[in-house]
């Protein structure tokens, strides 16, 4: 659930108000592009987090947004096939060795196929790894246009000055793309897998790096629902004044993909022992969800959850997002639909009380605060509610104090994202220092090693 700095915000908040609906008019706010940059791996318009003190972000994060393709406004059709995908190789995994996996039948917002890259390694461990990249749960979030905007421009129709995420764009990375993730491995996943190959976790020349061994999967992030959703819904959009309208049928398809892509992947690596399973933002929300039902398709392995940055608490928006996406809850939790997100959570570490399940997040991750409690308008992007993200991280703190299976790195601001802090391939080979405890005591790299080996440094911090 990523929002990507930008510079436009400033602008929009002095301009951007409630506006009266204008007949037959759209106002286009014209800005140059953003670069690419680390929390909008696909390029494209920023999204509405605003400043980088209101998200910031790192390498891994996925953005809401991208340029990968057209909007669309019908559906691609569906493919299948493998193709080798390209990338930034460094001393990284290798690019050359990224395989895309189109799978058929599964499915980007858009209705095109979706799918999942793998890079081989020489072990029975599997480091899966699902992307961010925002949420969209309604007509204005989901395929804005003239007939109504998203939250920064108010959901108001026929006119909105903010030409990005929240305002003319979708809040969720690719869900209006025609065409994401191509069967070629093209469009956005090079630029996504150049990200991920700069991280240290998948360097396998590191000697100190527990993953190295792995065989890598990377999940991308196009269907808008944290990796959780199984339903369709349909969005009436106009793009032109007194151009026709039509209809977007949007496929919320997170966990219906998930399923089609562990058949394949236990078809492909049936012994394997050991899974690693991660993500960032929306990616740490779809990895919570899916931990049943990783652990399910691979019966004879041990599973552990990090997630970074999706933490499981209580928010408003809640029965919106459960019921617009159908959200998939893991078997046999009785309480997870009406008890929210923290249920999960607490069913979770109850029901698999011999894996390690960890959080990293920020003590007032901006984006976070924005996507759960944010109302409408600019100034709820610049500045999103603080109280109702605290209250609720404290008090999943405990719920994860309470299991001697969970722990938690914690640090302080309102960044976003913290895998890249594990460390982060520079230009002269090396990498960066490990994100610090806030007491200096440990660090992000100990922590998340101690999660994948089970050593005393899987020890909580805030």
């Amino acid at each position: 659930m990523h929002l990507a700095a930008g510079t436009r915000l400033a602008v929009l908040s002095a301009m951007a108000r409630p506006l009266r609906p204008l007949p037959l008019l759209l106002l286009a706010f014209s800005c140059s592009p953003l670069p690419v940059d680390p929390g909008n791996p696909g390029g494209g318009a920023a999204s509405a987090g605003g400043s980088a003190s209101a998200g910031g972000g790192n390498a891994l994060a996925g953005g809401a947004g991208g340029a990968s393709g057209g909007t669309a406004g019908g559906t691609a059709t569906a493919g299948g096939g493998a193709s080798t995908a390209g990338g930034s190789g460094g001393g990284g995994a290798s690019a050359s060795a990224w395989q895309w996996q189109a799978v058929a039948g599964s499915q980007c917002g858009s209705g095109s196929t979706a799918g999942f890259a793998v890079n081989p390694g020489t072990s029975t461990d599997l480091f899966l790894f699902l992307q961010g990249g925002g949420a969209c749960w309604n007509q204005g979030t989901c395929r804005p246009s003239l007939l109504r905007f998203g939250p920064i421009c108010y959901y108001g129709a026929n006119v909105c000055l903010y030409d990005g995420a929240g305002g003319t764009q979708p809040t969720a990375s690719h869900v209006a793309e025609r065409d994401p993730f191509p069967t070629d491995g093209g469009g956005a996943l090079p630029g996504e897998l150049a990200q991920m190959n700069a991280v240290k976790a998948l360097d396998r020349a590191a000697p100190d790096n527990p993953f190295r061994a792995a065989t890598f999967v990377y999940v991308p992030y196009c269907t808008g629902d944290l990796h959780s959703g199984n339903a369709q819904r349909s969005y009436a959009y106009q793009d032109v004044a007194f151009g026709p309208t039509g209809t977007f049928t949007m496929h919320f398809a997170g966990a219906a993909n998930m399923d089609l892509y562990l058949a394949r992947l236990k078809a492909r690596y049936p012994n394997v022992t050991r899974i690693w399973l991660t993500g960032l933002s929306a990616g740490a929300f779809g990895a919570t969800f899916n931990f049943d039902r990783v652990a399910r398709a691979f019966p004879g392995a041990e599973v552990h959850l990090l997630a970074d940055s999706g933490p499981f608490i209580d928010f408003p928006r809640y029965p919106a997002w459960r019921d617009e996406w159908s959200m998939q809850f893991p078997t046999g939790c009785t309480t997870c639909s009406d008890g929210g997100f923290p249920a999960v959570v607490e069913h979770l570490s109850t029901a698999y009380p011999n894996r390690r399940v960890a959080l990293l997040s920020n003590d007032q991750d901006a984006v976070i605060r924005y996507f759960m409690f944010g109302g409408d308008g600019p100034d709820q992007a610049l500045n999103p509610p603080l109280g109702g993200f605290t209250t609720g991280l404290a008090a999943l703190e405990s719920r994860y104090d309470a299991h001697p299976n969970a722990r938690y790195f914690v640090v302080p601001g309102a960044g976003h994202v913290l895998w890249g802090e594990y460390g982060t391939r520079q230009a002269d080979g090396g990498y960066t220092a490990p994100r610090q405890s806030r007491d200096g005591g440990t660090d992000l790299k100990r922590f998340i090693d101690g999660w994948a080996t089970g050593s005393a440094d899987f020890s909580s911090t805030r």
